[in-house]
């Protein structure tokens, strides 16, 4: 059995047009909704982007900074916050969730704001063209 996973509505659509075009008891399909999300490669560039500037900071201030308190720290300053329903308290956005919109532009906007504190720092932080990930 062929398995896909669509993650737009208009993949929905046209997987849906293909089906009735088929015979499906000759050619069965498991066809599941899922939410969009960041990429593997995506992923890893992000981490890199953390390693890196916890590297430099970690030299600029004598200290050793991990690349998950940038990534805190980068989530605290640049994420969106949202609301805890019936708490009054807001959180950062889980940066998984910058992928799940389907709005690839969210994500960029976010690196493109790690990159901008970094240059502030002194620190080079590599675009995603540049970086082996």
């Amino acid at each position: 059995m062929n398995s896909h996973i669509v993650h737009h509505p208009a993949g929905m659509l046209a997987i849906c047009r293909v089906l009735q075009a088929i015979d499906i008891e000759a050619f069965p399909v498991e066809v599941r909704w899922g939410k969009p999300r960041r990429t593997n490669a995506q992923n890893r560039f992000l981490w890199l982007l953390y390693k890196t500037l916890a590297e430099g900071m970690s030299e600029q201030h004598n200290a050793y900074i991990t690349p998950e308190m940038v990534h805190e720290l980068c989530r605290q300053h640049f994420m969106p916050r949202v609301e805890v329903p019936g708490t009054g308290q807001s959180v950062p956005m889980s940066t998984t969730e910058l992928c799940r919109s389907g709005n690839e532009d969210s994500f960029q906007e976010y690196v493109l704001q790690i990159q901008e504190l970094a240059a502030k720092k002194g620190i080079y932080l590599p675009d995603p063209n540049e970086a082996t990930v």
